[in-house]
């Protein structure tokens, strides 16, 4: 998904999720898709509402399915409308297939407990003090607050050197955010191998694999 994932990372680089906040949830009626909306509005100040600046709109990618777990973008009816606006799937909506660019998902059963809480929060109609677009505000209670989302950032992990001593071979990588857990995989064919997993929530930044088999091995770090 090259445009998706792209235009997305755009808004991240630039800060522009910052301070949002979850507009929209259908969760409350469970005759309809399931999900809960973000990535629209934002905090300029602590006391008032706007939009984020949008970039133009992308062309349609289709892609995987809607399931429970993942993110897609949102748009209106214009199949190539998404700009800044996206949705996680709080359950499984495949009836939005092929009309909804599905570009990434939950990858922890931590994260799917945090998207079950977002699905938990009641929804109210305040489009009469704030606009249509409000009419399925998720609200914590009893304080009516929103759910914030004061950042999001973007995680990458990148093998720095490599080379093989008396104890196996070394690895190290750097990350950044500095210390994020990886999972660190080996492979012995890169065309047809099963990647296995040698290491899990390591923060340590290196590696020494004692145990690499007899002919050629290949290494990545990945953010689970």
């Amino acid at each position: 998904m090259p445009v998706t994932v792209a235009n997305f990372l755009k808004y991240v680089d630039s800060g522009r999720y910052n301070s949002s906040f979850i507009h929209r949830s259908t969760t409350y009626n469970p005759q309809t898709i399931q999900i809960v909306q973000g990535g629209g509005f934002f905090f300029p100040t602590n006391d008032s509402i706007s939009y984020i600046a949008a970039d133009p709109p992308i062309i349609l990618e289709r892609s995987g399915s809607n399931l429970r777990g993942t993110l897609a973008m949102a748009r209106t009816s214009d199949p190539n409308s998404a700009t800044s606006q996206w949705f996680f799937n709080s359950a499984d909506n495949t009836q939005l297939d092929s009309a909804y660019a599905v570009f990434g998902r939950v990858t922890s059963a931590q994260g799917l407990a945090v998207l079950d809480a977002f699905a938990s929060v009641p929804v109210y109609n305040v489009s009469a003090q704030l606009g249509a677009v409000f009419s399925e505000l998720p609200l914590i209670q009893p304080a009516n607050n929103l759910i914030v989302i004061f950042s999001i950032e973007r995680l990458t992990a990148r093998i720095t050197s490599f080379s093989k001593g008396t104890e196996g071979f070394q690895l190290n990588w750097a990350t950044t955010p500095l210390s994020t857990p990886v999972n660190l995989e080996r492979c012995t064919d890169l065309v047809g191998g099963v990647w296995e997993v040698i290491s899990t929530g390591n923060t340590t930044g290196n590696f020494i694999d004692s145990s690499t088999p007899a002919r050629r091995a290949f290494y990545r770090v990945v953010i689970p």
